[in-house]
């Protein structure tokens, strides 16, 4: 069944229940009006979901916390349309409505803008987990919205909001929160966390500070060092202190710490079985560490017709990792056949940005209401990476176990300007547009670039001459390259456009909304793997250069929809379609070294529909599907001369994009229960998701395809005002699979069937079922 047919299939179906329940209606059925619908403020004014004409879900603190909900990982599973790849813990790599980020770590930036308490945290490398702990909701926005959330919001925006204290509650409120669970054929996994709100004036001065830890063993097994490798540890915490002089003015500072501590990521040896979850292709498991600190403060003030807000954040990052690298070690195997070439890509990263945005939301009685104002950005990142090898040493000249050493630093200022408008040509019908300026400049500067010629020799009959102890391989100073041909160390890439957006909102009635947008985004270009550039130009400094950097990408959306309530609230049907342009895509590449270049362009096509259906006053069911058809335009072989380390790099038209499946659902259900009259609840929620198949790189080699994934979730819970407690199992099925496969595309083959493919050098696989226990107490 095509992709399109799936679509216009799920369209009719999901058209055909609003009206359905309409019919109902007419027939004089008494409706019942559920209160769960969500208020949102993605718009910077609060409202219900199904008052906004985008594709926007809101999940509130409890509901995380009933569905077990702890990173983005798991709030992936619940939104149509977002799809996630991790390797390891603070390592997601996010695609929604089929766009995903390179991946590769040398973006300036993700196409995804990711807000804590509407403070910018995305940096340049895969998006980190933020702890769940005493959030009030997470907000996801799919689709590009440059006008209000900035240039990063290429493919779409999530927002963190945590809780703030309660000024008009008790003294002193909180509640503290302990799970303990097991991990099949792997550890235990415990997280424990507790928030107190203290009122020092009522209706005035309140603080909140909370804290949070959890341990986790892992599951990944290393016949070298034993046991579930893949450990995990956080603990961090965060206080928000609110001030409200007047009942116009309002202060709020925040503070946000976490340290975390990381073993190896869930890689698998190459082509065994999932299952096994096992790992013994390196006899050293490595490390990692991510600690940040974000800071913000707020300060608003509402007039009777405006709203005038500041936010200032700082944020700062630091990583320190030490992670076996498949890619190296089998890539470089046929180069090196005396020796062990077992890899480790270590390196260290500091992430600092000052932000500051002013914000100005009108809230006029005519038709004409604005949201406008001005952005600026100030980010300094520098990082040192190094490809180590020890077994190396003997054929390397001079001898070195560092293959390649790269010592970077990138500056980023951004300076931007925007206004939206929303006219009401009548009550129901509504126009909206705006437009962002945007200037930013990145400034990259490479401080030392030295890595292996990694040129290929060849005899008289075309056969590959090895590198050994005695015809060991020199070296190659980048920076030398680059000063000898006059072109510097430095290297600015600037990004100055004006990014539009425009909608239509019309209500069908008070039930049944109408819309319709069409936005655009880009983000700046960069410098890319040098290593991976020399290693494509086979000794042409021209192709060097070609491979060297990237250009900005863009994307053009328009998406529609229709938002529908029906009896009384009872069932929501949400259907959106979208197609969008992805121009110059910035796509992950092996060459023989990760790095970043520009694609082809790609064509993205898709739906998504979410259905909510209240059963009873007791029972209320969800069910949401996505199709996305995501394809490359044209094909295109990377730039190389023919002396390069690299084959062809065949990324021909009709190539789906690295892990979009095509197909994903997730359905479940909530059930909640009053127990005699002692106020004792009995609740239960369990969810389920499907993934199709899909493709783990853009070249779609038949041994990257990625198989379903199945998962089922359960959970059960007593509770009154002051105690809950439950148990919980994700994952029940145990579907072990696959979710991450490298190839070595300097190894290429026709298999039998006529395709080009790769020897597979790199799996990571997802968490097995994990079972346990939770208890909260609210004081």
């Amino acid at each position: 069944m095509s992709s399109h047919f799936k679509i216009a299939l799920l369209a009719g179906a999901a058209l055909a229940a609003p009206v359905a329940a309409q019919q109902g209606g007419q027939a004089g059925s008494e409706p019942e009006t559920v209160d769960d619908v969500i208020t949102v403020t993605s718009r910077f004014r609060e409202e219900s979901v199904q008052d906004i004409g985008a594709s926007i879900v809101g999940v509130s603190g409890e509901d995380m916390r009933l569905q077990g909900i702890q990173d983005i990982e798991d709030l992936a599973r619940t939104i149509p349309g977002v799809e996630n790849v991790r390797t390891r813990q603070n390592s997601n790599d996010i695609a929604i409505r089929g766009v995903r980020s390179a991946g590769s770590g040398y973006e300036t930036s993700t196409v995804f803008s990711v807000f804590l308490d509407d403070v910018s945290v995305t940096g340049s490398g895969n998006i980190r987990d933020f702890s769940s702990a005493d959030l009030n909701r997470v907000e996801v926005i799919r689709g590009p919205q440059p006008t209000l959330f900035g240039e990063g919001a290429v493919g779409g925006v999530i927002r963190y909001f945590t809780n703030d204290p309660d000024l008009d509650g008790p003294a002193i409120t909180g509640q503290a929160n302990g799970r303990l669970e097991t991990i099949t054929d792997g550890g235990l996994a415990y997280t424990v966390d507790n928030a107190t709100s203290f009122i020092f004036v009522p209706g005035k001065l309140g603080l909140r500070v909370s804290g949070f830890m959890r341990e986790d063993d892992g599951f990944i097994d290393n016949p070298s060092e034993g046991e579930d490798v893949n450990d995990f540890e956080t603990v961090g915490g965060r206080a928000v202190l609110l001030a409200r002089p007047t009942v116009n003015l309002e202060l709020r500072l925040s503070a946000f710490l976490s340290r975390d501590e990381l073993g190896e990521s869930t890689q698998i040896d190459p082509g065994s079985d999932p299952e096994d979850l096992t790992f013994a292709a390196s006899p050293l498991s490595g490390s990692y560490t991510d600690d940040f600190d974000l800071y913000s403060g707020r300060v608003s003030y509402d007039m009777d017709w405006m709203q005038v807000t500041s936010i200032t954040g700082y944020y700062e990052r630091r990583t320190s990792s030490s992670l076996f690298s498949a890619g190296n070690s089998f890539g470089l195997a046929p180069f090196f056949p005396t020796v062990d070439t077992t890899s480790f890509s270590t390196g260290s990263g500091e992430f600092e940005q000052w932000s500051q945005e002013f914000r100005f939301v009108s809230f006029l009685d005519g038709p004409l209401n604005f949201t406008a104002g001005a952005y600026y950005r100030d980010r300094s990142e520098t990082s040192g990476q190094f490809l180590t090898c020890e077994g190396c040493v003997t054929v390397t000249m001079p001898q070195s176990e560092s293959l390649a050493t790269r010592l970077s630093e990138t500056q980023t200022e951004q300076y931007s300007a925007f206004a939206e408008f929303t006219f009401e040509v009548t009550p129901s019908f509504r126009l909206i547009g705006g437009a962002r300026y945007v200037n930013d400049t990145v400034t990259a500067t490479l401080m030392q670039d030295d890595v292996v010629n990694l040129v290929p020799q060849f005899d008289g009959n075309g056969n590959l001459i090895p590198w050994t102890e005695t015809n060991p391989i020199g070296f190659v100073s980048t920076l030398a390259v680059l000063q000898g041909a006059g072109v510097g160390t430095v290297f600015n890439f600037e990004l100055e456009e004006i990014l539009p957006r425009v909608g239509v909102e019309y209500e069908l009635n008070d039930d049944v909304l109408l819309y319709a947008n069409a936005a655009r985004g880009a983000r700046n270009g960069g410098i890319g793997n040098a290593i991976a550039a020399l290693g494509a130009s086979g000794g042409d400094q021209d192709v060097f250069f070609d491979n060297l950097s990237f250009n900005d990408d863009q994307v053009l959306s328009i998406d529609a929809g229709v938002k529908a309530s029906w009896f009384g609230g009872d069932l929501i049907t949400n259907v959106g379609v979208f197609r969008t342009t992805y121009e110059d895509t910035q796509i992950w590449v092996n060459t023989p070294a990760n790095n970043t270049i520009n694609g082809p362009d790609q064509t993205i096509f898709g739906m998504e529909v979410e259905t909510m259906l209240q059963v009873s006053e007791n029972l209320s069911t969800f069910l949401n599907v996505a199709v996305v058809d995501a394809e490359f335009e044209t094909g295109t072989v990377i730039t190389a001369a023919p002396g390069g380390s690299v084959g062809p790099f065949d990324l021909r038209a009709g190539n789906q994009p690295a892990n979009i499946p095509e197909f994903t659902l997730s359905t479940g259900y909530t059930y909640t229960r009053p127990l005699g009259s002692n106020g004792w609840m009995f609740t239960s929620t369990g969810s389920f998701q499907y993934i199709g198949e899909r493709y783990s790189d853009v070249q779609n080699y038949p041994s990257a395809r990625l198989d379903t994934l199945e998962s089922l979730n359960l959970s059960v819970e007593l509770s009154n005002d002051v105690w809950s407690v439950g148990l919980f199992g994700t994952n029940l099925l145990n579907d072990i699979e696959a979710v991450s496969i490298g190839s070595n595309p300097l190894q290429q083959f026709i298999t039998a069937d006529g395709e080009l493919d790769a020897p597979v050098i790199g799996t990571s696989v997802n968490r097995p079922r994990t079972v346990g226990v939770r208890a909260s107490f609210r004081y």
